[in-house]
């Protein structure tokens, strides 16, 4: 009889393999970058350049952890546990050039100039990413910005004016870094770090937005209920038992928000009435 079927026998050894997702990390990012994407798209109305856009900017998205996956940025171990990343970065980069060119060769002038400028500012962003700054406050702020402007050209192209587009934009701007700065606020406290940095830029969010208003530029108060969100959890702050919850429930605060803004546009009141 063999030594492994004698009674008391130690087991045999077994490989555990360990299971490497390569679904994007930063779970808020989904929204920040789905929500506009598609409120764009249900403002203005389907065209071929928005949806290729919209594929463009999501096969985007998907190919980041991948690639970091495929450079080792995640780690030794984490490369090995995933011999497929290399693949799929390079469909979905594959993916995103093909929709980007079709969206940029059918564009007009003006959406051409703002996939330029996401093009630009994506680069940007994944460079943050490979010098592993995309953690710090001004990384993920710049996130935001990245992940939230290919809605400026889908708006563009469904024939809202410049400035209308940059406005909701900016909306997307107030709302996602109010949500932001409150997450990275409540984390600072289970670590017992500061919070200054959150204080202050949660106020400058929101002295923009009634600034803004004062001055009958009314869009943004859709994002009132982000930002009221994000004041929520300054003072309220949840224990990290109760972050996933807070996570929908900031959720919920960017459908509003979603709501607000294809109202608006739809109505053809997103900014000063002309």
């Amino acid at each position: 009889m063999k030594d492994a079927m004698v009674v008391g026998a130690p087991p045999l050894p077994t490989l555990a393999v360990a299971v490497v997702s390569l679904k994007p990390k930063e779970h808020g990012a989904y929204a920040i970058v789905m929500i506009p994407l598609f409120s764009a798209l249900l403002s203005v109305g389907p065209s071929w350049v928005g949806v290729a856009i919209v594929v463009a900017s999501l096969a985007g998205f998907f190919a980041h952890e991948p690639i970091l996956v495929a450079m080792g940025h995640r780690g030794g171990r984490v490369q090995r546990g995933a011999p497929g990343a290399r693949a799929l970065a390079l469909g979905l980069l594959g993916l995103a050039v093909a929709a980007g060119a079709f969206a940029l060769w059918s564009a007009d002038p003006p959406t051409r100039i703002a996939l330029l400028a996401c093009l630009a500012l994506s680069t940007l962003c994944f460079a943050i990413a490979i010098v592993r700054l995309h953690r710090t406050l001004g990384g993920q702020l710049l996130g935001v910005a990245g992940l939230s402007l290919p809605c400026m050209p889908i708006l563009l192209d469904g024939g809202l004016d410049r400035s209308n587009s940059l406005l909701v934009w900016l909306v997307w701007l107030l709302g996602f870094a109010s949500t932001t700065l409150a997450v990275r606020a409540v984390i600072a406290i289970q670590k017992r770090q500061t919070t200054v940095a959150s204080w202050i830029g949660l106020g400058f969010t929101t002295a923009a937005t009634i600034g803004l208003v004062v001055n009958q530029v009314w869009l943004p108060l859709a994002a009132v209920p982000m930002i009221a969100g994000g004041w929520g959890l300054m003072f309220w702050p949840p224990p990290a038992k109760h972050l996933r919850r807070v996570g929908w429930t900031l959720v919920a605060a960017t459908m509003l928000t979603a709501l607000g803004i294809i109202s608006a546009v739809v109505l053809g009141l997103p900014g000063p009435v002309a």
